[in-house]
């Protein structure tokens, strides 16, 4: 009964979130591509890439190694909405109801080992109804941002219950959390790293504690293995010119401060049509926090959570400052800084803040009860307007796909070309061109093995429109042949001989992915291990 009445309460206050992601109808958030991106994760399993690299119908089919690259999550979820549900905008919405429910369900299990239930629930509603959370949903539809925000108090969660229990489930559910986040977003894990140090370190975690965070960490990137290893040793072969810049996007202290909303975009200057606000509830919490901690200074010097009380505002003024122009010099320290591209991103980061300090003041606080549901309600009506779309459309998923893989006038920016495209590939009516002689059948078995037999009176280049990259081979009647890219687009090319032949393209995994591939199962296998074997706990740093 407890239970039923806990899950009634949870799905009360969730709704008025989400209610837009559960009605009929689309709206048109600035990452749109995200359809794209679903879908071509779903051809590339479809194709049985394992693991999903390649994108087939980019760029005018050429093809694109996007998954070799971006975060993989949120499009594994797509592909798996797209499965079940066949519609590619209901599984754009699902991505993000599941990133909103679950950022509130993660933070409440977190919040609860430290507090009482009142005060987890306030700090896990404001974690929710804070504006930059509409931003991520309604205006941006940033599923990566959205989900590993979300799934960062998970991680917390089980760090925290490794240092409580210091048993094998935990520092394997830690390796696995840890992993599922760093595959969520590039590098959201790297700028929370710090504020997880922090965590650990203002719950008592002391040095002689570090190993089995280690270890955990250690098997968490053998996981990701597949990813990380190719995404860095072949990002080489593309283009590494970001088209946002991090200097033209640091907002103004008074567009962080003061109440404003809008759908539009991030610009230089004080023209932005985009809300940067921290949110008028949020402030006030820092506000409270502050002056609760002035006035009861000595106390909290005796107080199990002293260092929370004292390091977690200044953590939030940190955040503030490298929000702030005057921080860039100290971000130009860090070697892909533009790849960040947006220093207000760090708002993801003032809400956690700001909802932990909430669930912090109400626990120090008598009648904590009382200010948690009154707390918790003006979240919702302060905040629930931003909580919608400007706009619905009726569109089926046809005309998205047309606009992303047929239209002429549709830029895939994101898309950084390969160093060997002078130019994006432009559409053509067959996938192959011959420069002598002609085909007489060309055959796509699966997206990503096509097969053509040919008949020329001499030696002669044939092309092959995929776009050129590490993992395409040739054959011709069974010998491998060398493949190289073509001027302008950067698409196969080979020298063929004379005769009737059979030449094959293909893309298989070169030896560094194998050998990723190898490690992240290796990593899979020695984690069910310690999980059914329970190898003695010291090996694991446990004692």
């Amino acid at each position: 009964m407890v239970q039923r009445l806990i899950f009634f309460v949870f799905l009360i206050f969730l709704l008025p979130a989400v209610l837009p992601l559960v009605k009929s109808g689309f709206y048109e958030p600035h990452d749109l591509h995200h359809l794209a991106d679903i879908y071509e994760m779903y051809r590339a399993i479809e194709s049985r890439q394992i693991p999903p690299r390649w994108g087939p119908d980019f760029m005018y089919g050429s093809g694109y190694p996007l998954f070799n690259f971006y975060y993989l999550t949120p499009f594994y979820l797509g592909a798996l909405f797209y499965f079940i549900f066949g519609s590619l905008t209901l599984s754009f919405k699902m991505v993000l109801l599941v990133s909103a429910a679950s950022g509130f369900v993660f933070m409440f299990l977190f919040l609860r080992e430290f507090f009482d239930r009142y005060s987890s629930f306030a700090g896990s509603v404001l974690f929710l109804y804070t504006p930059y959370r509409a931003v991520q949903i309604y205006v941006r539809g940033a599923m990566g941002e959205a989900l590993a925000l979300s799934f960062f108090p998970l991680v917390l969660f089980f760090l925290v219950k490794l240092y409580k229990e210091k048993s094998h489930r935990y520092l394997v559910f830690s390796a696995f959390s840890i992993a599922v986040l760093i595959l969520t977003h590039n590098y959201f894990w790297v700028l929370a790293f710090p504020l997880s140090v922090l965590m650990l370190f203002c719950m008592g975690v002391r040095f002689g504690d570090l190993k089995r965070y280690v270890i955990s960490f250690v098997f968490a990137i053998g996981l990701c293995f597949y990813w990380i290893i190719p995404a860095l040793v072949e990002q080489r072969y593309v283009g590494s010119k970001t088209p946002f810049l991090l200097v033209d996007h640091f907002p103004f202290i008074k567009q962080l401060i003061l109440p404003s909303w809008g759908y539009g975009s991030s610009v230089w200057g004080e023209g932005d049509e985009i809300s940067f606000q921290i949110g008028i509830l949020n402030l006030l919490i820092i506000v409270l926090v502050c002056l609760f901690a002035a006035f009861n200074f000595r106390r909290l010097l005796r107080d199990k959570y002293r260092y929370f009380w004292f390091l977690m505002p200044l953590t939030f003024f940190v955040l503030v400052f490298f929000m702030n122009i005057r921080s860039y010099p100290i971000w130009q320290i860090i070697p892909f800084f533009d790849f960040i591209q947006f220093p207000w991103r760090l708002l993801m980061f003032t809400t956690f803040v700001t909802s932990f300090l909430t669930a912090l003041l109400i626990n120090g606080l008598k009648r904590g009860a009382f200010f948690a549901v009154l707390l918790s309600i003006a979240a919702i009506i302060i905040n629930y307007s931003y909580f919608k779309p400007s706009k619905v459309v009726y569109k089926n998923d046809e005309v998205y796909l047309e606009r992303f893989f047929e239209s002429k006038d549709y830029s895939e920016d994101y898309l950084l070309l390969p160093i060997w495209s002078e130019s994006r590939p432009k559409p053509f009516d067959r996938k192959y061109g011959i420069e002598k002689g002609s085909v007489t059948k060309a055959i796509n078995k699966n997206n990503l093995e096509w097969y053509f037999v040919y008949q020329s009176p001499s030696d002669t280049s044939l092309e092959f429109r995929s776009l050129y990259f590490p993992g395409w081979g040739a054959k011709v009647d069974g010998v491998e042949i060398p493949i190289r890219p073509t001027e302008i687009y950067g698409q196969i090319s080979v020298e063929v001989p004379a005769g009737e032949h059979r030449i094959d393209f293909f893309w298989s995994e070169n030896a560094i992915r194998l050998v990723s591939d190898l490690i992240s199962v290796f990593s899979i296998i020695v984690l069910v291990f310690i999980v059914v074997k329970k190898p003695r706990w010291w090996i694991l740093g446990l004692s």
